[in-house]
């Protein structure tokens, strides 16, 4: 079983944008799937999209998209940013969301 641990940015700034009743729908998918198997549920992100996106996770739920890294050494999975997709705003924002950490 895998552990998912998630930035507390997803908390304190993703989740101020989305409503409680999708929230609790994010949340519950998160666990009930990635604590599973992280690759089955999601695709991994193009590179093509860009080159920083390689080794990086998506999990379609709605219009939402969680960015997620799968450390496997600690059997973690890191969800890093949950938003709606706009383009590749989404990704952009986890890329900068990366640089600081």
């Amino acid at each position: 079983m895998w552990q998912i641990k998630i930035h507390h940015q997803v908390v304190d700034e993703d989740f101020k944008t989305i409503n409680k009743h999708d929230q609790s729908i994010i949340l519950k998918t998160i666990y009930k799937n990635l604590t599973v198997s992280p690759k089955k549920y999601s695709s991994p992100l193009r590179k093509e999209l860009n080159k920083e996106l390689k080794g990086y996770w998506k999990l379609k739920i709605s219009h939402y998209r969680v960015v997620y890294r799968i450390e496997k050494n600690v059997v973690k999975v890191l969800v890093l940013k949950v938003g709606m997709r706009r383009n590749a705003e989404v990704y952009n924002e986890m890329l900068a969301r990366i640089e600081k950490l």
